[in-house]
Formats: structure tokens, sequence, C-alpha cells
């Protein structure tokens, strides 16, 4: 079995989630870990002492290993934070796993994310390795893993060679794309006006609140893929209170894991599952029509339905 590749941890100020997520990576023991935590917010004076205790969590392991860090006085926010904890990670490593304190990982996840690494290292079409499957796992399906075109932040790895094409700022978005004001031309009219509607949205602020659309647009700007596993590696814990994004909760969080057997089984090309990705757009990104889309987020904001159901999984 391969060892861990190096991974990068970033947090901020949640202790509970930080506790599992240690727990989690305790028994693979990465031999190298980079940590990083933004700065406490001005305006919240009781942060302060939460972010030393994470602060504290993160450079005292309860394994060895070298540890680096990169923690910031004052507050960047989560889009600057969070991707300049990722550029800094990649500046001193060609490739490695990057975890937020609210990812919790299957063991599994780690000697799959080695192999994935090793084997699409040199291949520029392939930028990003997932751990979170959100469509229900297919029993039918004889590999171990397939390809994506839609990123994920929930637990994932990747390769300075990729990270590279990341860029923040998406001002000029529609004058980068092959065909124009289409981020992905070969699908229908409702993805691609809620893909461009969402990078609208971040290009018109200011100071931009999010990281992860940025990355997503570049995996669409060079038509790359994402290696996807054929089970869910990945639980992201953030609901309540505390959480950046999702202190209303979803059905998407905390989502049952499943280790994923090895040997790895490799699929028979390097193509977009077709059906993965309709089902991600249509249950996860709620990528349809207006009136369906609107009667999707009541249906979850209202618990109407089986949890299973709502993610799509049956009925």
């Amino acid at each position: 079995m391969r060892s861990p590749p190096p991974v990068l941890l970033i947090a901020f100020n949640r202790v509970d989630t930080l506790a599992e997520v240690i727990r989690a990576l305790a028994p693979v023991a990465p031999s190298r870990m980079y940590v990083a935590a933004d700065g406490p917010r001005a305006d919240r004076p009781d942060e302060a002492e939460r972010c030393a205790l994470v602060r504290r969590m993160l450079t005292d392991l309860p394994w060895r290993c070298e540890i680096k860090t990169r923690f910031l006085d004052a507050n960047a926010g989560c889009a600057r934070g969070v991707s300049g904890a990722i550029s800094w990670f990649f500046e001193q490593e060609s490739e490695g796993i990057v975890l937020e304190d609210d990812c919790v990982p299957d063991p599994s996840f780690f000697p799959y994310c080695a192999e994935m690494l090793e084997r699409y290292r040199t291949n520029e079409r392939v930028m990003s390795v997932l751990g979170t499957r959100y469509s229900a796992v297919r029993p039918t399906q004889e590999s171990s893993y397939t390809f994506s075109r839609f990123f994920s932040a929930w637990g994932w790895a990747s390769w300075r060679r990729a990270w590279n094409r990341y860029e923040l700022d998406l001002h000029d978005w529609r004058a980068n794309l092959p065909v124009h004001g289409k981020p992905l031309p070969t699908f229908g009219a409702p993805s691609n006006i809620n893909w461009a509607r969402k990078l609208d949205g971040v290009a018109r602020q200011q100071f931009p609140h999010t990281w992860d659309y940025q990355w997503s647009f570049a995996h669409m700007r060079h038509d790359a893929l994402c290696v996807l596993p054929k089970a869910n590696l990945m639980s992201n814990i953030g609901q309540g209170p505390g959480a950046t994004h999702s202190a209303r909760g979803t059905v998407w969080l905390d989502l049952p894991r499943i280790a994923l057997p090895f040997p790895l089984i490799d699929p028979p090309a390097i193509e977009p599952d077709i059906a993965a990705d309709a089902h991600r757009e249509r249950w996860h990104l709620n990528h349809r029509w207006w009136l369906a889309r609107k009667w999707w987020q009541i249906r979850n904001r209202h618990a109407i339905g089986s949890v299973n159901a709502r993610r799509g999984w049956s009925g």
C-alpha cells in the first residue's frame, strides 16, 4: 500500500468538527501535514479564543509527522483564506490532498488518492481527484471510479500543474471560454443558464466570498475532468450555527461513507460519466427550469418526502 500523500488541513474556528477530522486522520498518520487557519474577525470579540484553540489542535496532532503552518493574524475571508492556503500548499508540494475542518474521510480515501495522483500525474485533462459522490452507488459499475466534469470541494486531491490554472478573479470569465458565454457547451440550456448565473454572481463581488466556483470554472475552461469514486468517501459534518455556508443544513451533508475496495479497477476510457453528472446536475446542483427548481427547494426546506428521495436516490 502506498504512503499517504501530503495533506493540507484548513481550519478556522470550529473545534468540534476539527476534532472529528483529526480523529479520522490519526490512523492514517500522514507524514507531512500542512495546516492553515484564517485569523479571527475583528467584529467577533469571542472568536480569537476559539481560533487560538484550533491552532493548538493543529500543532499538536496525535501522531508523529512534519507540520508546516500558515496561521493568518487578520481575517482574509473564505475566498482568499482558503485559496491562499491551497496555493501555499502547492508551492511546496507537487501533489497532495486538501481537507477542510468539517470533511471526515473514509480510511480508503487516502490510498485511493495516492493511487490516482500517481496514475494521472502527467495527464493534463485530469485536474482533481474527488472524495464526495452525490449519486447513489451503482452496483453494476465494474470500475472503482469514473470521471466527472464537476468539481466538489468536500475532500479532494490535485497537482501543482493543475492548480496553476486557478484564478480567483472571474470578472472576465466569459472572454476565457472556447464558446462565448457557455461554461459547458455540450450541456443543455438549464445547465449553462445556471452555471452562468453562478459565475456572474462571483464576478460581481468586489471581494469574492467563495473560492470553489473559480476552481470549478478552471475545469470547465480547460475541458478537464475529476476522478469520481464509485462510492462516497467523504461526510461533511459542517451543519450548524458555526458553519460558513451550511448553517441551515442540506440533505447533502453527512452523507454515508462507504469503503472503496482494493485493488482498484480502472474504467475503460477517460470520459465523463454522463449518468453521474446528470444526476448531480439535477439533484445536487438543482439545475432545472425555474418552477421545478423552486419546487425542489420547497421540498427540502420543509422536508417533504424522504431524505433519499430528495437526493434522487429513490422515488
